[in-house]
């Protein structure tokens, strides 16, 4: 087995010594997506992977969400990447600017095909759904990104549902 960092328990970086082309590493339980392919594994055991030009494999647990800053001003929007969301499970996520307290935060709940966002915050956001195909949403709109659904809140709308 190679070296491997878990970052809280939510993602792992695996990196890729010079001149490999396999990787091997052990993944905790759950499933754990590709931060960059998307690609999913089920933990519990010993993976193989063959990597070609990475200098790292950056992996994400399910039911964690990451805050990506979408531009470099300080009142820019950014997205917040939904990974795996289990049934029954509710996640929060907050996004902090310059002072203690978050200029958005935002949950997520998921019953059955339906996941229930709620957001309290002035600053602009997208969800990604990482390997997740949106049929509908309610105050929101849908953009399909090769696997992913990218859905951005109407103007002011605190709540959305979406179905898949």
């Amino acid at each position: 087995m190679d070296r491997q960092y878990t970052l809280n328990k939510n993602l792992i970086i695996i990196p890729i010594p010079a001149g490999k082309n396999t990787v091997r590493f052990f993944l905790p339980k759950g499933v754990w997506t590709d931060f960059y392919t998307g690609k999913e594994y089920l933990g519990g055991d010993y993976v193989e992977e063959s990597v070609l030009s990475q200098n790292a494999i950056t992996l994400v647990r399910e039911n964690s969400v990451l805050v990506e800053s979408t531009g470099a001003e300080h009142n820019a929007g950014c997205e917040l990447r939904v990974y795996a969301l289990c049934n029954h499970m509710c996640v929060d996520a907050d996004v902090y600017g310059d002072s203690e307290e978050p200029q958005l935060s935002v949950s997520f709940k998921r019953n059955g095909n339906r996941i229930h966002i709620a957001s309290d915050g002035a600053k602009p956001y997208t969800v990604r759904m990482v390997n997740m195909y949106a049929k509908s949403v309610a105050n929101g709109l849908i953009l399909i990104d090769g696997n992913d659904s990218v859905i951005t809140p109407d103007a002011w709308a605190c709540t959305m549902e979406i179905v898949f």
